[in-house]
């Protein structure tokens, strides 16, 4: 994949990812039942819902680099991005190469490094 191709990728991702971080914030409050987010693969028409904790939600924001994808919505580019846990009905995905770039750059938590 392109690096221009990988850098817009990783920025359709971030907005799923600033969408999650609004629900956490907002939703979080009200409990540790699980919640729905969204996908926050490449496809930018994917809106599947990936239930988590708030615990298991912030695990997977512990890196910038790191998205939560739901079963299967991975990349299969290992250039691009690639699988660091699989779950019962999600993904960890780290993203590298340019679209790590990105990620970091558009991370809302700045005080998280990359692992």
């Amino acid at each position: 994949m392109s690096s221009l191709r990988s850098r817009r990728f990783a920025a359709n991702q971030t907005v799923f990812r600033r969408l999650n971080e609004r629900l956490s914030r907002e939703l979080g409050q009200y409990g540790s039942a699980p919640m729905q987010y969204v996908c926050e693969c490449g496809d930018d028409s994917c809106s599947d819902p990936v239930s988590l904790s708030r615990g298991e939600y912030e695990h997977v924001r512990s890196s910038s680099t790191w998205f939560l994808i739901a079963l299967g919505h991975q990349i299969l580019d290992a250039d691009l991005e690639r699988i660091v846990e699989t779950h019962l009905h999600h993904q960890v995905v780290e993203k590298s190469g340019a679209a790590g770039i990105v990620a970091v750059a558009t991370a809302t938590r700045r005080d998280r490094a990359a692992h």
